[in-house]
């Protein structure tokens, strides 16, 4: 690969600021200062620096996210704020997209990245990727209603949802996992049983945990989650 492709590929430099940079004398390849931007460099054995700090090459971005309330999944919107506008512009320009969609009054982990491949792998009902969420209900519910749930109910539309998990914290709240994601489907399952979500949070994607990052903070993927991401089944 070509040292300005380096660069401009990850949205770091333009390849006129590579330039410019290695004109300074502000690039380095394996401790020694390029003298041209076009010279080609092996992007993951060679070591590069620009400034003195190492620029590590990656194809794909993968970004956790702990999504507040009235934001909207997706990269535009002419009305609500974004996802991506809580991400820096560097990390704005590389093009990432939410890996499946939360609605604007939800919150929680969403996953965000470039790599299309495993995002369509990831959300294919194929997977069958365990999505769970802390919820919360207007009214009480029963154990009936928790087993009519689990066992799957056939929506107004005919549709009918898969077999799911609830575990009881209380008779107003709990933790429910699915391995689909149609759309306000928890809304719609309580909904079915004359209930209403008043809160929901996404709390984990597959073995991938949002812990305690702070509502409306983001951080990478482990390395460990990213393998855990490409390889879901």
């Amino acid at each position: 690969m070509r040292l300005d492709k380096f660069f401009s590929e990850q949205k770091i430099l333009s390849r006129r600021e590579v330039g410019e940079k290695v004109r300074k004398g502000c690039i380095a390849v394996n401790g020694k200062v390029a003298t041209k931007s076009d010279v080609s460099i092996d992007e993951k054995r060679d070591v590069v620096t620009l400034d003195g700090e190492v620029v590590e090459y990656k194809k794909y971005v993968y970004v956790l996210l702990n999504k507040p309330s009235g934001y909207v999944s997706s990269t535009e919107d002419p009305r609500d704020k974004t996802v991506l506008e809580l991400l820096p512009d560097n990390l704005q320009r590389l093009k990432l997209f939410p890996c499946g969609r939360l609605d604007k009054d939800t919150v929680g982990l969403v996953i965000l990245t470039n790599d299309g491949v495993s995002a369509h792998n990831a959300l294919s009902p194929k997977r069958h990727v365990e999505k769970k969420y802390f919820f919360k209900v207007a009214d009480e519910y029963s154990d009936e209603d928790s087993f009519a749930i689990e066992s799957g109910i056939t929506l107004a539309d005919g549709y009918a949802t898969k077999p799911c998990k609830i575990e009881r914290i209380d008779n107003n709240s709990g933790y429910i996992t699915l391995t689909e994601g149609k759309y306000h489907e928890i809304k719609r399952l309580f909904g079915a049983r004359g209930n209403k979500i008043v809160f929901l949070k996404r709390i984990s994607f597959s073995s991938i945990v949002l812990g305690d990052l702070p509502e409306g903070e983001w951080r990478f993927l482990t390395e460990e989650e990213e393998k855990i991401f490409i390889s879901v089944k």
